[in-house]
C-alpha cells in the first residue's frame, strides 16, 4: 500500500507524455445524387423531390369538375325516379279503367326499364375513375322518345289530358337540356383529363379488364 507523500519530500514522478494522433477513418460510401454528410443541402431540394413524387402518384393535373356534369347526373336521377313513378301510374290507371292488366304491366316494365337506364347513366357520370356520358346520351334519347309519344297521346285527347300534356312537355324540355349538357365541350375535356389521370394512377378501364 502506497503511503502519501511527506511534507517537504520530493513530488511523485509524472507519467511519460504520449502524443495522440488522429485516426484516419475510412471513406463512407454514399449514394450518387446526395450531398456528403455535413454538406449544406440546397434549399427546396427536398420539397421539390416530394412534390415530384406527389405529382407522379396523383397523375396529370385535373381541372375542377364542371357544373354541367353534376347537373347532368342530377337530371338523370330525376328522370329515373320520374320513369318509375310513371310506370306505377300506368299500372294503377289500367286497374282503375278495367282494361287488360297484362298490357299495362308490359308498358310499366318498358317505362321502368327506361328509369333503370337513367339510373345507370347517373352512375356512369359519377364514376370515380372513368366517368362517361354515353349512357346518359342513350338514356336521354330513349326518354325523349317516350315523352314525345306520351305528349302526342295527351294532346290528341284534348283538355281532358291537359295536366299530363304539360307534365310531358316539361319533362321533354328537361330531357333535351340533359342531352345538350352531355355534349358540352367542357364536359368532354374534363372526362378525357379524368381518364388520363386515372390511367396514370394505375387504374384499368372497364373495357380492358
Amino acid at each position: 500500500m502506497t503511503q502519501p507523500p511527506q511534507w517537504g519530500g520530493p513530488p511523485p514522478p509524472r507519467p511519460p507524455y504520449q502524443q495522440q494522433y488522429p485516426q484516419h477513418s475510412q471513406p463512407q460510401h454514399r449514394q450518387p445524387g446526395y450531398p456528403p454528410p455535413g454538406h449544406p443541402q440546397q434549399p427546396g431540394h427536398h420539397q421539390q423531390h416530394v412534390r415530384q413524387q406527389h405529382v407522379h402518384q396523383q397523375g396529370p393535373w385535373l381541372p375542377p369538375k364542371p357544373a354541367q356534369l353534376t347537373l347532368l347526373a342530377v337530371l338523370n336521377w330525376v328522370f329515373a325516379v320520374a320513369m318509375f313513378v310513371l310506370a306505377a301510374f300506368v299500372v294503377v290507371s289500367f286497374l282503375m279503367s278495367g282494361s287488360t292488366l297484362v298490357i299495362g304491366i308490359v308498358l310499366a316494365v318498358i317505362i321502368g326499364g327506361f328509369g333503370a337506364l337513367n339510373a345507370l347513366a347517373a352512375l356512369s357520370v359519377n364514376h370515380p375513375h372513368f366517368p362517361n356520358t354515353a349512357a346518359a346520351q342513350m338514356a336521354g334519347t330513349f326518354t325523349a322518345l317516350v315523352l314525345l309519344v306520351a305528349l302526342v297521346r295527351s294532346v290528341r285527347r284534348g283538355l281532358a289530358e291537359l295536366l299530363p300534356s304539360l307534365g310531358s312537355f316539361a319533362l321533354l324540355v328537361v330531357c333535351v337540356t340533359s342531352l345538350v349538357l352531355a355534349t358540352r365541350p367542357a364536359v368532354k375535356q374534363w372526362i378525357a383529363a379524368k381518364h388520363q389521370q386515372s390511367i396514370a394512377q394505375g387504374h384499368v378501364p372497364r373495357n380492358r379488364r
